[in-house]
């Protein structure tokens, strides 16, 4: 029986890249290289998950630099005090006054 040059061999496929003669045994294409048989699996979608992280990450630092200025607030900065200009002298406190009236035992009043 001879086999005619033309025919391919059964169970021959066309590489779907170059359209090369893929044997029966072969996952792949001899003369491109490219997957005949196989499939591949898609490259998975990235753009979601970096879209959630810069987004998380842009409001970690807007936190950050509230919670900076919150700590770092001052309410003057020319002078870098917080509202005196210089240690306040504390004033005593009066003296109580003397109770006005009689100095002796009080008498309930008639």
């Amino acid at each position: 029986m001879s086999v005619d040059p033309g025919t391919p061999a059964p169970g021959t496929i066309a590489c779907p890249r170059c359209g090369a003669p893929v044997g029966r045994g072969q996952d792949w294409c001899l003369a491109c290289g490219a997957a005949a048989r196989t499939r591949l699996a898609p490259t998975p979608n990235w753009k979601l998950p970096l879209a959630a992280l810069a987004s998380l990450l842009a409001l970690s630092l807007v936190v950050i630099a509230v919670a900076f200025v919150a700590l770092t607030d001052d309410p003057d900065p020319a002078t870098g005090t917080t509202g005196a200009s210089g240690p306040t002298a504390v004033t005593p406190a009066p003296a109580p006054a003397a109770p006005s009236g009689p100095s002796g035992p009080t008498a309930p009043a008639p």
